[in-house]
């Protein structure tokens, strides 16, 4: 990442301008620092005029934080059922205590500054210390201090600014992860020289809804065991049945789990009161617990289409039932229907908000907003993170910078060694990350015509569990055969040519995780002997994914108060995500701890007999290799990247979590 930088630049170090906030006397940086190299760059293909050098630019330095070289050994020695230290999860001080960034960072950080002029009274350092922030610096005093240039884009009728590139000294620079504003794309400018992000358009990937509405008609409410009409149509009787759920829970009291909602008009309580009356009668008039992030509420409009989230609590609420699920909604001002998952994370680690400078502005949104008519608040560190937390959503790895995904992982690997189980959706489109057919060229871009699949994010960071699609098979039955060979890979043509599956694949950033060595290298193996040239499309040393999978096929639920039928890993993520909550709850009731981050556990060969192994079938490829149909992973015994492990058993998985301190 750090490359020699052109001399010219250097040069601007040598004359800078009376500073904002400045008394210090400025040295040259050159001479005390030595070389400069290359931080961060993006090609924005176009070049807008040079920003007027009086704006004031409010600059925040992301300090790299210490010790996350220790964080994989330290998230293992309480997750891996081997360790003697299984289970005994960490506390938020503890977190802060050894993950904050060192004094000696702070130190060589402060006095660059310093050096470059700034008082220290323009030098404000975040509460969690992993942040800088400086106060009243210029465009062109922060030219002079990164080495870059600042320029204004036409954005539609949006003005943004941003650099192509930024320098930091060679000594600087390993104690910084980024700096914003900087390549930023979306940063807006505002009359009062403030900015606000006008985020991007991520396209995401969780449900593929499919609609038969019709008027309410009596539904299959029947409680007996059965697969009979489970290939064609999918009930909580379907799911109880395929994954052995017949614990009641005891321990609710003590229990937490949540599902995260980006969208206001999320569910109508009449659908939930109709989909219980068959399902689950004792649910009827009960709704989720709201838990407000960012001012987020339920703005109910019958006229209109509730979306996914409807049918998710439908699902979650009654097989998890009587436990009470939180549903952890997110308002997004200033960006409508986009999102991150920052926003979330910010809710439940105060350390990790963007009150005190921490998100990045490429792709969140600056709150608390400052700008007339701008939300005025910000939920940071104001929620207790559930011990399940179940994301239906998700984007492509390729779409946010390195930096950016190393910070979000490293959250997620925190929140796992607090205790916290986080499942994310694999995706709907096979191979292809978030956009079914388009993969990646050798340049890194997508385009029909690439070979090299496109991973999913965050499925491809090792620090949360990843759920895949499955479907019954056709005219399955209890008498037909073992349960566990009811169930194929999810793969549906939704139109002519069209198709969506279950995602599968290798991060291209993230090294393949100690826990699933043996299992991703013994499908490696399968793949040498039996399809070799698909070696190619993919990179073998990536944390491969999904982790296990349930079904995502043909949910039958209520929308807008007609019946409607409703596919996609957004269904399967909060079905294995009850499943874990019903897991916990038998570990609290014998006087255990939540089980947290479970990939070490369900990798090991002890719970190999905990899991429905799926082989048949495969996941949707690329359009530019041998068309969507058939192009991806196919399913194989033990772990696929088109079914993960396969599907759970919740008796079994019960037996064998007891059985761990």
């Amino acid at each position: 990442m750090l490359n020699s930088h052109p001399a010219h630049f250097l040069s601007l170090f040598l004359a800078f301008q009376q500073s904002v906030g400045a008394s210090l006397t400025r040295v040259d940086l050159h001479k005390r620092y030595g070389d400069f190299s290359l931080h961060e760059q993006r090609d924005f293909g176009v070049e807008g005029r040079r920003l007027e050098g009086n704006i004031h630019v409010p600059l925040r330095i992301a300090l790299k934080q210490q010790n996350l070289q220790s964080l994989a050994n330290q998230l293992l020695a309480v997750s891996d059922p081997h360790s003697p230290l299984y289970g005994q999860h960490w506390t938020q001080a503890q977190i802060l205590e050894a993950f904050s960034p060192s004094d000696d960072t702070h130190g060589v950080v402060r006095d660059w500054l310093r050096d470059a002029g700034f008082h220290d009274s323009a030098i404000k350092l975040s509460y969690n210390k992993a942040w800088i922030e400086v106060d009243g610096a210029t465009a062109r005093h922060v030219e002079e201090l990164l080495a870059t240039e600042y320029h204004v884009f036409e954005h539609g009728d949006e003005e943004h600014v941003a650099c192509h590139n930024y320098s930091l000294p060679v000594h600087v620079a390993k104690h910084v992860d980024f700096v914003v504003p900087t390549i930023q794309p979306h940063i807006k400018l505002s009359t009062n020289n403030d900015y606000v992000r006008n985020s991007l358009q991520p396209r995401m990937a969780g449900t593929s809804i499919i609609r038969r509405s019709s008027s309410i008609a009596p539904l299959p409410s029947t409680q007996t065991r059965s697969l009979t009409g489970c290939d064609k149509m999918i009930t909580p009787n379907c799911l109880k049945t395929l994954y052995n759920m017949s614990y009641t829970p005891k321990a609710t009291d003590k229990n937490t789990f949540g599902i995260t909602s980006y969208f206001s008009n999320t569910y109508l309580q009449s659908d939930l009161d109709t989909f219980f009356s068959n399902f689950s009668p004792a649910l009827v008039g009960k709704s989720p617990s709201l838990v407000s992030i960012n001012g987020g509420s339920i703005e109910l409009d019958p006229t209109s289409d509730v979306g996914e989230d409807g049918w998710i609590l439908q699902y979650s609420m009654t097989l998890a039932a009587p436990q009470n699920v939180q549903l952890l909604q997110i308002n997004n001002p200033q960006i409508g229907e986009r999102f991150t998952f920052n926003a979330w994370l910010d809710a439940v680690d105060g350390s990790y908000c963007s009150s005190d400078g921490g998100d990045d502005f490429n792709f969140d949104p600056q709150l608390p907003n400052p700008l007339p008519g701008g939300f005025n608040d910000h939920s940071c560190g104001t929620v207790k993170a559930p011990f399940v937390v179940s994301n239906s959503q998700s984007f492509s790895e390729n779409q946010f910078s390195e930096f950016y995904r190393q910070r979000q992982c490293a959250e997620f690997g925190k929140l796992g060694l607090m205790g916290t189980t986080i499942l994310y959706a694999a995706g709907n489109t096979g191979v292809t990350g978030a956009q079914s057919g388009y993969c990646l060229d050798d340049n890194g871009s997508m385009n029909l015509n690439a070979t090299n699949f496109n991973p999913n994010w965050p499925a491809s960071c090792p620090w949360v569990t990843v759920v895949g699609g499955t479907q019954v098979k056709a005219n399955a039955s209890l008498s037909s055969s073992m349960i566990s060979t009811a169930e194929e890979v999810w793969n549906q043509e939704i139109i002519p040519g069209f198709f969506e599956s279950g995602g599968g694949g290798f991060s291209n950033q993230f090294p393949k995780p100690s826990y699933q060595e043996n299992s991703v290298n013994a499908y490696l193996s399968f793949l040498r002997r039996t399809d070799p040239k698909k070696l190619q499309n993919f990179n073998v040393k990536g944390r491969a994914y999904p982790d296990l999978s349930a079904n995502a096929n043909s949910f039958l639920d209520i929308a807008n108060g007609t019946i409607s039928i409703d596919s996609g890993t957004s269904g399967a993520t909060p079905t294995v995500a009850a499943i874990i909550t019903l897991v916990n709850d038998a570990r609290l009731a014998a006087g255990k701890k939540p089980v947290g981050f479970i990939n070490p556990s369900i990798y090991s060969p002890a719970f190999a007999s905990a899991f429905n192994d799926v082989v048949d079938g495969v996941n949707t490829g690329c359009k530019g290799l041998q068309g969507v149909r058939d192009g991806g992973f196919r399913a194989t015994t033990g772990w696929d990247p088109a079914s993960g492990l396969g599907t759970p058993n919740l008796g079994k998985l019960i037996e064998k979590w007891l059985a761990l301190p």
